[in-house]
């Protein structure tokens, strides 16, 4: 796509042929996903484990789905089965981990990176909130972010364990 220079000098953008404000909350939210978007691709770009690289990739193309949806295109759909999907990789990356007893204090260089994802998913999951109580809304939507969150921690997890760097926890 080529960029449409000065048409946002007004103070408005275009959302899939709706001319709204730059602050509106639906910009925001698709915003921080495009940030997310360029973090995960950062994390992916330092990150040598093949299994959490082709991870970060399907994350990064779901999300292109959601900032879609978000944009008021409702071609393709975050179902419950994207969900379950999370779910079930998270699921199969835990089996390799100990079980946690108290907090971890993020620390190593691919994991850190992947806890910066967290939190950054975790800011849109709430904006994703705020916008469902002002209009209907695809509750998937939501559940993925707040599995996404999780899977993106058990991964900060995975890429230290593989690399031989313990945890530093909080005690």
């Amino acid at each position: 796509m080529k960029p449409n220079i000065g048409s946002g000098d007004d103070g408005k953008t275009n959302l899939i042929g709706k001319r709204v404000w730059k602050d509106d909350l639906r910009v925001e939210i698709n915003g921080n996903i495009d940030e997310l978007n360029s973090l995960l691709g950062l994390a992916n770009s330092k990150i040598k484990d093949a299994e959490i690289n082709l991870i970060i990739e399907k994350i990064q193309k779901k999300l292109f789905i959601i900032a879609a949806n978000i944009a008021y295109y409702e071609k393709n759909k975050i179902t419950m089965d994207d969900v379950k999907e999370i779910e079930e990789m998270m699921s199969k990356l835990e089996n390799e981990l100990e079980p946690l007893n108290s907090f971890i204090i993020p620390y190593g260089e691919e994991s850190s990176l992947l806890h910066l994802c967290r939190t950054k998913c975790r800011q849109i999951e709430r904006e994703v909130v705020k916008l469902s109580k002002k209009e209907k809304f695809e509750n998937e939507i939501i559940a993925y972010f707040n599995r996404l969150s999780d899977l993106l921690f058990v991964m900060s997890r995975i890429v230290n364990k593989r690399l031989g760097i313990e945890e530093k926890v909080f005690s």
